[in-house]
């Protein structure tokens, strides 16, 4: 029975220093996501990068679809220009959140 008590207290103790640990880590990280958004570059960075990302799928879904010899040109043009429109879409909204901010 000694070595049941001796356990749940050690538990307990375990689980204290999770929770307090736990609680430092989640207000760390809410004060690094402040910091980052107070800057204005993050916004800026992440609009170009959903720009770019989205024009290079665009000229690889036309270059599948018009250059390649490949049998199934079609099916990967396809693929390409799906990825295109998530990154058009992704970027259209990246667009109307930072004209709204100004």
């Amino acid at each position: 029975m000694p070595k049941i008590k001796a356990r749940k207290k050690g538990s307990a103790a375990r689980t204290q220093t999770v929770q307090a640990s736990s609680t430092t880590l989640s207000n760390n990280t809410a004060g690094t996501k402040r910091t980052a958004q107070a800057s204005g570059m993050p916004g800026s960075q992440s609009l170009l990068m959903s720009a770019l990302v989205s024009l290079g799928c665009w000229g690889l879904a036309v270059s599948f679809i018009f250059f390649s010899t490949d049998p199934n040109h079609y099916l990967f043009g396809g693929m390409a220009a799906l990825m295109a429109l998530m990154w058009s879409f992704s970027f259209g909204l990246r667009l109307r959140k930072v004209m709204r901010r100004k």
